[in-house]
């Protein structure tokens, strides 16, 4: 499975504000950035994956509102999934100055995405919460949400210490 199916590697590229020179298709297509992204999806609902490519397999004129908007939801989260993914060794990753006089290369030794990164998880939990109610709507309400049991409770004493009854 690709990346591709969904969203494009060049809405990757614009969320983090690079070039296909400075990310290339080869990295963006490593399968560790899909396997990342479904899992994320998986995490909304084991189901999620498959539903958004069963809407992605309908031709666009002929989908439902709720299907259009599960389709550019999930479109919207795979875009800043993936773009988190890839920025956590961006600066490793870009070139910071790339020279053809003498071939040169050289590449960050800080952060200097810091900021875009930061930008880009805050778009990423708003696409979050979207994809969530748009599942949600595209299921019809019977998305699982899964509540923490209690961990502890109080309890009452079966006997009175003062008077040992």
């Amino acid at each position: 499975m690709a990346l591709t199916q969904y969203c494009e590697l060049n809405e990757v590229r614009a969320a983090l504000g690079v070039n296909d020179v400075e990310l290339t298709d080869a990295v963006l297509n490593l399968p560790i950035y899909q396997i990342g992204l479904v899992r994320e999806l998986a995490k909304i609902s084991a189901s999620l994956p498959a539903a958004f490519l069963a809407v992605s397999a309908i031709p666009e004129a002929s989908r439902t509102v709720v299907q259009s908007a599960l389709f550019d939801t999930a479109r919207m989260f795979s875009v800043y999934t993936c773009a988190k993914q890839v920025g956590a060794s961006l600066g490793s990753l870009v070139p910071k100055d790339v020279s053809d006089g003498k071939a040169t290369l050289s590449r960050f030794s800080d952060s200097p995405y810091r900021d875009t990164l930061a930008r880009v998880e805050v778009i990423l939990q708003t696409s979050r919460a979207d994809l969530v109610d748009a599942y949600a709507g595209y299921a019809g309400a019977n998305v699982s949400v899964v509540i923490p049991g209690t961990m502890f409770k109080a309890s009452g004493r079966s006997y009175d210490p003062v008077t040992g009854s």
